[in-house]
């Protein structure tokens, strides 16, 4: 089996694992239909537009995809993710706000530069410094201290986005 097909069949597969009790039917009709439509990639994209009709489908009975999610979790039915998977996705989130922090504090920075241009920010580099280097240093690092017992792997993305910054600022100073 090529990999469009078996990307294909992971799809509708997982699709008709979530799907409420309503659509179990019209997944198992999409999933045997998926091994008569000729060619690989025209089967991805059938796969795709029936997941996009499932989706639609139990979203306008979303009452009964929350209750059928609810009873998956409650029962243990489907595989929950392993602590691994928790962490990996912990420490991605906790990278991602880091990075949106810094990602503010520099339009922040920018915005500021353009609506006072008298101030010349843009020309000075020790408001770079200041305001995208230095504060949300201190933010990632109580952050990481505060979150630290609770959320370990988020205050580790934190920490990871934090050195890397820091990593950034010093060989940048070395080099000018």
């Amino acid at each position: 089996m090529t990999m469009p097909r078996r990307i294909a069949n992971a799809l509708l597969g997982a699709i008709a694992r979530v799907a409420p009790p309503a659509a179990h039917e019209w997944c198992d009709a999409m999933l045997r239909e998926l091994d008569f439509i000729p060619g690989d990639w025209p089967a991805l994209k059938w796969a795709l537009g029936s997941a996009v009709a499932i989706t639609r489908h139990a979203a306008r009975n979303w009452r009964l995809w929350l209750a059928h999610w609810k009873s998956i979790q409650e029962t243990g039915q489907e595989d929950r993710m392993n602590s691994k998977g928790k962490k990996a996705v912990g420490i991605v989130s906790g990278a991602v706000g880091a990075l949106m922090l810094v990602g503010c504090a520099f339009a922040l920075l920018r915005i500021t530069d353009l609506v006072f241009p008298r101030l010349g920010i843009a020309h000075t580099e020790w408001t770079h410094w200041l305001a995208v280097i230095f504060v949300p240093e201190v933010i990632f690092l109580a952050a990481a201290i505060g979150l630290w017992r609770k959320k370990g792997p988020v205050a580790a993305g934190i920490l990871l986005v934090a050195i890397t910054i820091g990593l950034h600022f010093v060989v940048h100073v070395a080099g000018h």
